[in-house]
């Protein structure tokens, strides 16, 4: 059964609280009418997180309106106000609006997944608690917030939550949240236009012949005249004689000239014949398979999960509420203790202990790797912990910085190449940054047994190379020639470097213009048991004691690196408060 009726369904997604439906823009006559079809768009609170695998928009510009809402400044409660965000991506504008604890979910999904806050130099957002009635406040806090943003967004930004915060899919267009919103109506039936049609009014499209349309609204012709259908982004209403639908063909007739001869042999019922007798029937089933969600519907509302193995490694750590992967974990710590063997992560396992090892750990499982069958082939752990890194959709050192790191590895001082391959590092995001301290200093450890391994340094960032650093535009397009063995040495150099200056690069104390402070002490110990130890960085307060202390010999004033990046005045006395908030 079809429900009738006349609400406008193609405003956007914005609070009842905030937005009165109308129907002033409707046909005034009963012509034209709507079948509510409930969407199955999650809404804003309810998106479940999940990364998307590409995303191709460019850049995006997020400004806090000047004409704010008076309704919702006069309702005398910080909590209750409504801020308007202006957002512009792809010469496309709209606005949304948002209030303060979703500007903070914002704030903390953006640090969770994309940015470390060093890179952003974006302020955490107070509480409310700090602000209390001070609503002056948001305004400059809120437009410097966004204004910064701005700046440092680009095709990085992936996590699904962020871009449905701002209104946006992974292709840079602006899908609508509310649920009822004419552009999620899954339509019913495809129809060709064999008739052009200009629009007569702001509720109706203007239709060309040869166009193909999605109807979502077609009531019996003795009822109206008046369809409703999507074209491209476009809803609104066109003549139902100007359309015909596709698969409407006009049936054969069964005898020529009233001769019972020239009959033709019966045969199978034809699609059209079948559709017209289980119209019903057919019609659901046509409704039903035109509006089956896709997988990254799926992965939205929360049904869909992905597998360890192939899913995004930031989606992946928060939706466990690990630091790093426990793939990466098992194996390093198994390999720590028994794998300090000849050309470990260079000979390859037996490729069906790792298929086994892969199901326990896509299965939310961790196996038990004392096991015999694994102690007698420990190659195969080294391979599943390679091949996890191969598979991530996104490589550890990201897509989006491979030509920055490529850069790095230009003709410079071992001095610039350092600080510039600190910088690159810093824009990792943070769950990025996590797992690949670990999986270097893990790595920097194993090659000081290279006596026993023959696995030095330059000989592991061969092979793990590959896995972890690679170009988007290269593997779409294929290299040939002598362009593969050119992609493989930039690879490996900049893994190479990263294995050789673990210490420096990871190390709080080495300062934005490039001078380290700290020293390590500690190296991994190849015993008979083989077991070693991690080596060991000094503390934070410890390699800033040094340094005052070199400083201080030498007469000079040492600066401190600052906590937070510089801010205009009016914010000045919400930092005060804040500070004991910072994430560092």
């Amino acid at each position: 059964m079809v429900a009738w009726s006349t609400d406008n369904l193609d405003t956007s997604g914005e609070p009842a609280t905030r937005s009165v439906g109308t129907t002033a823009n409707l046909k005034g006559k009963m012509s034209k009418r709507l079948s509510v079809v409930k969407g199955h768009f999650p809404k804003l609170v309810d998106c479940a997180h999940f990364h998307y695998d590409n995303v191709e928009f460019g850049s995006i510009e997020l400004q806090f309106a000047n004409e704010q809402s008076d309704a919702s400044w006069n309702s005398g409660s910080a909590k209750d106000l409504v801020f308007l965000v202006q957002v512009s991506c792809q010469a496309k504008t709209w606005m949304v609006r948002r209030s303060y604890e979703e500007f903070r979910t914002l704030d903390a999904h953006l640090h969770q997944c994309i940015y470390d806050r060093r890179y952003s130099q974006l302020l955490p957002l107070p509480p409310l608690s700090e602000i209390g009635d001070r609503v002056e406040i948001f305004t400059p806090l809120l437009s410097e917030y966004l204004s910064r943003l701005s700046m440092i967004v680009d095709n990085k930004l992936n996590c699904g939550p962020v871009l449905t915060w701002m209104e946006i899919d992974n292709r840079g267009n602006r899908f609508l949240l509310k649920e009822e919103a004419s552009l999620n109506v899954p339509a019913i039936a495809a129809a060709h236009v064999i008739k052009r049609y200009t629009a007569q009014a702001s509720d109706e499209i203007s239709i060309e012949v040869g166009d193909i349309l999605s109807v979502i609204d077609m009531p019996p012709k003795e009822d109206s005249n008046w369809w409703r259908g999507k074209h491209g982004f476009q809803v609104g209403f066109f003549p139902s004689e100007c359309v015909e639908l596709i698969n409407e063909k006009p049936q054969s007739t069964a005898k020529i000239d009233g001769d019972p001869a020239n009959a033709s042999a019966p045969g199978p019922p034809s699609p059209t014949s079948v559709s017209k007798k289980h119209g019903k029937l057919m019609g659901f089933l046509r409704t039903f398979m035109k509006s089956r969600p896709t997988k990254q519907k799926l992965k939205q509302r929360g049904i869909l999960k992905e597998r360890v193995f192939g899913c995004d490694l930031g989606e992946h750590l928060l939706n466990s509420g690990l630091d790093v992967p426990q793939v990466l974990k098992s194996c390093s710590e198994f390999i720590e203790k028994h794998g300090v063997v000849d050309g470990i992560y260079r000979h390859s396992g037996v490729s069906s202990n790792i298929q086994k090892l892969r199901h326990e750990f896509d299965s939310e499982n961790v196996p038990d790797l004392t096991k015999d069958m694994y102690m007698q082939d420990i190659h195969c752990v080294g391979s599943l912990c390679k091949l996890y890194f191969r598979e991530l959709p996104n490589p550890l050192l990201t897509y989006q910085l491979y030509d920055k790191f490529a850069d790095c590895m230009g003709e410079m001082t071992d001095d610039e190449r350092m600080v510039k391959v600190h910088d690159v590092i810093q824009q990792l995001p943070p769950p990025h940054y996590r797992t690949l301290e670990y999986l270097v200093r893990h790595l920097a450890g194993l090659a000081t047994c290279s006596g026993e391994t023959n696995m030095h340094i330059k000989n592991l960032a061969i092979v793990w190379a590959p896995n972890l650093l690679r170009s988007m535009e290269i593997e779409a397009v294929g290299l040939s020639g002598a362009d593969p063995f050119k992609e493989v040495r930039i690879q490996s150099v900049v893994v190479e470097f990263l294995l050789s200056h673990v210490d420096v690069l990871f190390s709080d104390s080495f300062t934005s213009v490039g001078r380290f402070t700290g020293t390590a002490t500690g190296k991994l110990e190849c015993k008979v048991s083989r077991q070693h130890q991690r080596t060991r960085l000094v503390s934070l307060q410890e390699a800033r004691g040094e340094e005052e202390e070199v400083g201080e010999a030498r007469g000079e004033e040492v600066p401190k690196a600052p906590r937070h990046p510089t801010v205009s005045a009016p914010l000045l006395d919400v930092i005060v408060e804040r500070r004991r908030y910072s994430m560092f």
